[in-house]
């Protein structure tokens, strides 16, 4: 095996460890490096792969990018708890960055003295373990794993999206580094599930999925459009069938685009009811408020009150808003996307009552309704549907209702016949050059 076979094998495996990850980043002093050996020697143990830096040189930059690779790749941050580790300012910077990175933290006491004033906010916000010398080693190891294997999965899915999102940025965002179909599928589910779990996402994350969907969609339509270009052309030809078959693609655009309205309306109320944590849901609808005022202060509602935004970062289109039971006749509201983000429509009031006339309260039926014509109440012009919230024993606590503006149905029609327009236009064209040709060849020799 020559050189540079052994050189480009050496490579691959530093792609896969790197694609990979490793299960633990550990952060410690020097002084504490025989307590991290050992400790190392245990996660190998059990085919675990810590990423230590054992060799005692001088920070540089070529060995802070090694350690912020390290980081990143790294599904958990332990940090080694003792009086050097605390003071130490390259300890401190490796904190800093893997709270920027989102890391989940697992701070480990081996020597205590140190100064809590000293401690990162980062470390003092979560539980420690204890690995002190008069602690027993194995029982506080088996804490350890318990702790790094919770969420396993999900925390794995954020640091190989956060690996991914960073090198996009490092490429300048090279569309050719985005997610694409089971990929990108994956991200957006583990995006929306993320509720109630830690590490919480970066912003390099959510950028990340944002442009992988908005350059997916972008290349869908390009598809699509292509696709739709290839048909006109094939209508074209049919010149005895042109008139009916223009009026047949309309329609058969027109009805794709309300399935992919409703199909898009029906996946972001899923979405939306899935994602609602029933039992915070419940908890915050009990709530008591003077009227016409809003709990903007409570934990519940800001938490509720981001779900439904960040469910309108995944489906733009979508308005989602949230109630529970009110009198006969009427529902009264919990959540409104429009509380948070100015979407020109009007604002409802925590708990305001209102007259459901759209199948509203069906969802405490247990049913969902969909609704595709356009209809217009208290608060604008809708298209709709509408779906349980339950909690955790199954029962019905509530309803969200996503709704779609009537506009943005009318501005897919208007689209849909623009391209009816281009192809009929096409089609006169079409038969204009036909008929010239027919002409030519039904023209006498000698007239040429």
């Amino acid at each position: 095996m020559n050189a540079s076979t052994i050189q480009t094998a050496k490579q691959l495996q530093t792609a896969i460890l790197h694609e990979a990850g490793s299960d633990v980043f550990i952060s410690y002093s020097r002084k504490d490096q025989s307590f991290v050996r050992t400790l190392s020697a245990a996660f190998k143990q059990l085919n675990h792969d810590p990423w230590v830096d054992w060799e005692d040189i001088q920070k540089g930059e070529e060995w802070w990018k090694a350690i912020q690779r390290g980081i990143e790749n790294a599904h958990t941050f332990v940090f080694i708890m003792s009086p050097d580790s605390v003071k130490s300012s390259v300890c401190r910077e490796e904190i800093e960055y893997a709270a920027a990175c989102n890391k989940r933290f697992l701070p480990i006491v081996y020597r205590e003295g140190f100064d809590q004033k000293q401690v990162h906010f980062k470390l003092s916000s979560h539980n420690w373990l204890f690995f002190r010398e008069a602690d027993d080693f194995n029982e506080a190891f088996q804490e350890l794993m318990k702790a790094i294997d919770t969420d396993l999965e999900y925390v794995r899915m954020h640091t190989r999206l956060l690996v991914r999102a960073l090198e996009w940025q490092g490429k300048a965002k090279n569309p050719s580094s985005l997610l694409r179909g089971l990929d990108l599928e994956e991200a957006q589910q583990w995006l929306i599930k993320r509720m109630g779990k830690e590490p919480l996402p970066t912003n390099a994350h959510v950028q990340y999925i944002k442009a992988s969907r908005d350059t997916e969609v972008a290349r869908v339509s390009a598809r699509r459009k292509a696709r739709r270009t290839v048909l006109l052309t094939t209508l074209l030809a049919n010149i005895v069938l042109s008139v009916a078959g223009g009026s047949w693609f309309y329609q058969f655009r027109l009805n794709e685009a309300l399935e992919r309205i409703q199909k898009e309306m029906v996946q972001a109320l899923q979405a939306g009811r899935f994602g609602t944590n029933g039992d915070h849901f419940a908890a915050l609808a009990d709530l008591y408020v003077p009227k016409g005022s809003t709990p903007i202060d409570n934990p519940l509602y800001q938490e509720h009150q981001k779900w439904l935004t960040d469910l309108h970062t995944v489906f733009p289109n979508a308005i989602p808003r949230t109630y529970k039971v009110g009198s006969p006749g009427k529902i009264m509201w919990i959540g409104d996307l429009s509380r948070s983000i100015a979407i020109g429509r009007e604002t409802t009031d925590f708990l305001e009552p209102f007259k459901a006339e759209h199948s509203e309260r069906k969802v405490f039926d247990d049913k969902i309704t969909v609704i595709m014509t356009p209809y217009e109440d208290e608060l604008g012009h809708w298209i709709s549907a509408s779906g349980p919230i339950k909690n955790s024993a199954g029962q019905i606590v509530g309803g969200i209702r996503v709704d779609f503006t009537e506009a943005y149905l009318i501005q897919v029609q208007a689209e849909t016949q623009k391209t009816l327009l281009v192809a009929y236009l096409l089609v006169a064209v079409w038969l204009f050059i036909l008929s010239w040709i027919i002409l030519r060849s039904l023209r006498p020799i000698e007239e040429d």
